[in-house]
């Protein structure tokens, strides 16, 4: 034996936490789906209206799972025919938060190529994770905070108690007023 075989190599690793993965997503996603298959409104189990399989993508490799939809119930949508997709709300971007994450993280400091690289060496990552995937993930994290950020300002702007006029500091003016003209232009 030589120290080259002592211990997992990467790509035994990487194989390792696939397998891994792909067991513990798939429980999840069967668990999550069976907790909303149940409505709240007449607590029955909404009807089958097809299963799919639906590729997710984690830091641990791409998981293929069952995807159920749902038929929307008829006591809280009558007349409407639609269907719950539930693993669409827990993974709308087909991509793990954390994923969404490490990419996003990587991506604001590193080269878009450097970052998928990166993720292709030490992760289980398919060699689909381009450097164009890398670039929307940063840009969609990004736009989505930048929403939060813009909600979470409206929010508390709308519940000041203490709203008042905003004034201009205007240097050596005590009375803080000033009064601008505008030429009459009507006629020329």
């Amino acid at each position: 034996m030589t120290a080259t075989e002592i211990g997992l190599s990467v790509e035994d690793g990487k194989k390792i936490m696939g397998a891994l993965q792909t067991a513990v997503v798939n429980h999840e996603a069967e668990t999550y789906a069976l907790f909303r298959r149940l409505c709240p409104d007449c607590h029955t189990f909404r009807p089958v209206k097809d299963y799919t399989t639906r590729r997710i993508r984690t830091v641990f490799g791409t998981v293929k799972v069952r995807n159920p939809r749902w038929v929307l119930c008829r006591d809280r949508y009558p007349g409407m025919d639609g269907a719950l997709v539930p693993l669409k709300e827990i993974c709308p971007d087909r991509a793990t938060s954390e994923l969404m994450e490490l990419t996003t993280r990587l991506g604001s400091i590193m080269l878009y190529r450097q970052v998928a690289k990166v993720q292709a060496e030490f992760l289980p990552i398919e060699p689909t994770e381009s450097h164009a995937t890398v670039r929307k993930r940063t840009i969609r994290i990004g736009k989505r905070l930048d929403d939060q950020i813009m909600r979470e300002t409206w929010r508390v702007r709308s519940q000041m108690d203490d709203r008042h006029q905003l004034e201009m500091q205007l240097p050596g003016d005590r009375r803080k007023e000033f009064v601008m003209g505008v030429p009459n232009c009507v006629g020329r």
